[in-house]
């Protein structure tokens, strides 16, 4: 499990880098679609058990503050946030 907790770790971290390259970007229906991404993966580990509480909830609380700074985000296909 020591290196299956290390893969989500670092899988859920990539992908909340591409949000922050997209939001860093402007680009604004990319970061909807990372998040979402992220957002999913973040519920499969924390369904299989994948990540330590310590690491889930640094991890949850930086999606927090993605999801605020996103409020009100529109993409062109009217999704929003």
């Amino acid at each position: 499990m020591f290196g299956k907790g290390n893969a989500a770790k670092k899988e859920l971290e990539n992908a909340m880098n591409e949000i922050q390259i997209n939001l860093e970007n402007n680009y604004k229906d990319l970061a909807i679609k990372a998040y979402s991404d992220a957002k999913a993966l973040m519920e499969k580990y924390k369904a299989d058990g994948s990540l330590k509480d310590r690491d889930l909830k640094k991890l949850s609380e930086r999606m927090d503050a993605y999801s605020k700074r996103m409020e009100g985000y529109k993409s062109q296909s009217g999704k929003v946030l």
